[in-house]
């Protein structure tokens, strides 16, 4: 298995994670955020298209940088339990809090 397949396949296995995440975010007590909502709803779409196009084999190459990129995106999506809005949110510095 050469290391273009080995990215190829992490990077599939990755995009799947993040629409799958994103697809099954339940918002609860949360206010509805519409911008939030199209952002992750491109997402979902670009990911799942980008695992349809590698397992259908139209997707040929995979950079390195691109599956770190993908893998930090999925990382943060399961640490803030698919909120897109909580990985790019302002917080507060150290003084404010004081």
């Amino acid at each position: 298995m050469t290391l273009e397949i080995l990215l190829l396949n992490v990077n599939a296995v990755v995009c799947f994670l993040i629409a799958v995440r994103l697809f099954t975010f339940r918002r609860g007590e949360k206010q509805h955020n519409w911008v939030g909502s199209v952002f992750a709803c491109i997402l979902i779409v670009a990911c799942f298209a980008i695992a349809i196009r590698i397992i259908t084999g139209e997707y040929h190459k995979a950079d390195w940088a691109e599956t770190a990129i993908n893998i930090t995106l999925c990382i943060s999506l399961y640490r803030s339990r698919g909120n897109v809005m909580h990985i790019f949110r302002k917080r507060e510095s150290h003084a404010d809090q004081q």
